[in-house]
């Protein structure tokens, strides 16, 4: 091949050991392209490390995340330019027909690895060699539920309808058009496997729950048909990603929390298992390697693996327990092709606020981050209802941190969550009259009340009326014993809060020094006078708002 005029040949001044050995070409990188391509650990002498070209800004940045993370490389290791997780996902081989990914030093990549180090003509492929005895046959999953001969094909094009208008603009990570054509063929005699049938299973179920086209029975078959395929995973696939995050909005709009998030963490576990979080990798194509797996894993996967993420730290946070963090997530979300308006976004911005947290530990973040990242979410804006109230949900969990931490918060904190818990009451009145269940429709409202109360100033107080009228609203429109129950511990709470100010008045009248103004009197105003509003109709103004409410449980 000709060089371009005015060009010479680069040649590296050194090469690593493991090119210098085998007599092949080396770029002088660390890892070296050599190395990245055949899995080999790439490494230097010594002597000559100081010589080593710098990586470039590309690799210092995905480096930097994981730099400070024990356990990668210690500074007694004999290979001392390994540290870091640049040079471990050079080690790290995926293997896109499968999607795989898996680091170099995973039992299962190591006979592979091997293979490759010995320059063996047939290398042992990618596979799970010797990890149990095989004294019993894999139970294979026999579908005991026939979907396409208990719910229509015009069932299922309304139920996908109803899917891309209500969760698909705030969850965007399926190709409707696809889908709608895969489901076409699927009920018409052109089977597309059981990982699809989990996938268009969650999709009817959770269209189901917000749309009310389905008999309870029924939709819960569905959901069990689902889960059924799941738990038979003998490796990871796409559509079973695609089923896990249906699965877990279904069981947080539906299930308990502890079952929520341990479907969220299922769920990232097979965004680990099939690398599309990372960037770089030895990829493997027909059992060669290439060079890398930024080309072979696609935008809409990136956006999947982004979308499990924002799930999984939604519902962990909220919670209040630990998250996964597998990869350093860029701060946009990768761009999706969709005909429908795309909310996703949103929602991942406001993730994207969230301090880290020590995932080994209960300690929380300290006071400045969550005091930088309660302005961050507040300032963030969104325009879906749904989203509105995931930014009060966040900035609740916030507050209650926050709380924990700082005696006395500042006035200016509290009426940043004050103002997020006001955008909320509207905004989860819009989604339950327009029947979409989303779990926070109630939740955001209910835990409104507790943090006015918990605030217990004058004007969180004044925020009580107008929060219990739109949680009574909500909480009639649902008619359900799960809602009727929120609505009677609120009031439980209101009454407590009322009792301790009844004492607290107690108190100050029992003191004798007290007197009015130009030495009249003292006349001590009755507690049932006071503080029951069908017997006084004017009281102070601090009152009012309050006690205009039905104290009954």
């Amino acid at each position: 091949m000709s060089q371009a005029p005015g060009t010479a040949r680069q040649r590296s001044r050194r090469a690593c050991l493991p090119c210098h050995r085998r007599k092949k070409k080396c770029d002088g990188n660390l890892p070296c392209s050599t190395c990245t391509g055949y899995g080999y650990d790439c490494q230097y002498n010594d002597d000559v490390r100081r010589t080593v070209p710098k990586r470039s800004a590309g690799s210092d940045a995905s480096s930097s995340f994981h730099a400070a993370k024990p356990g990668y490389a210690s500074s007694e290791s004999r290979i001392r330019p390994r540290q870091g997780i640049a040079a471990a996902n050079a080690g790290a081989i995926f293997e896109p027909a499968k999607l795989r990914y898996m680091r170099r030093h995973s039992c299962v990549a190591f006979p592979l690895v091997v293979g490759l180090e010995l320059e063996a003509a047939h290398p042992p492929r990618l596979h799970s060699f010797a990890y149990h005895t095989g004294i019993r046959k894999e139970v294979d999953y026999v579908a005991s539920y026939m979907l396409v001969e208990n719910i229509s094909w015009s069932e299922v094009k309304n139920l996908i309808d109803a899917y891309a208008s209500t969760i698909h603009p705030v969850f965007g990570f399926l190709d409707i058009s696809s889908l709608y054509r895969r489901s076409e063929e699927h009920w018409n005699g052109k089977p597309q496997g059981l990982h699809f049938e989990s996938v268009i299973s969650g999709v009817i179920a959770l269209a189901s729950l917000f749309s009310g086209f389905l008999n309870e029975e029924t939709e819960a078959r569905v959901v069990q048909h689902a889960k059924e395929i799941l738990e038979v995973r003998r490796y990871p696939t796409i559509e079973q990603i695609y089923a896990s995050i249906l699965r877990t909005i279904y069981v947080r709009a539906t299930g308990r929390p502890h079952v929520a998030w341990l479907c969220s963490c299922v769920t990232m576990h097979s965004i680990e298992a099939t690398g599309l979080q990372q960037l770089e990798a030895t990829v493997l194509s027909n059992g060669k390697p290439l060079q890398s797996s930024k080309q072979a894993i696609s935008k809409s996967e990136r956006r999947t693996a982004q979308v499990v993420y924002c799930l999984h730290v939604m519902i962990a946070y909220e919670y209040g327990r630990s998250i996964m963090d597998i990869s350093s997530w860029p701060d946009e979300l990768v761009d999706f092709p969709t005909e429908a308006e795309d909310f996703t976004p949103e929602l991942y911005r406001l993730i994207k606020c969230i301090p880290p947290e020590n995932a080994t530990s209960d300690s929380i973040s300290g006071p400045q981050d969550l005091v930088l990242a309660l302005k961050n979410v507040t300032a963030t804006h969104v325009s879906h209802d749904f989203a509105i109230l995931v930014r009060t949900d966040i900035a609740f969990s916030i507050y209650r941190r926050l709380r924990l931490l700082v005696p006395s918060l500042p006035q200016d904190q509290l009426d940043q969550v004050i103002d997020a818990g006001n955008s909320a009451l509207p905004a989860a009145l819009r989604l339950v009259r327009q029947h979409q269940p989303w779990w926070n429709v109630i939740g955001s409202v209910f835990q409104f009340v507790c943090v006015l109360l918990a605030v217990d100033t004058t004007a969180s107080i004044a925020k009580v009326p107008e929060s219990m009228e739109t949680l009574e609203i909500i909480v009639e429109i649902l008619n359900t014993p799960f809602a009727t129950e929120a609505l009677n511990v609120v009031r439980q709470l209101i009454r407590a809060s009322l009792d301790k100010k009844r004492k607290s008045v107690s108190i100050l009248e029992s003191i004798s020094e007290v007197s009015t103004p130009n030495g009249a009197e003292y006349q001590p105003v009755q507690n049932d006078a006071l503080f029951d509003p069908f017997l006084q109709a004017t009281l102070t103004a601090n009152f009012d708002s309050l006690l205009d409410m039905d104290f009954m449980i």
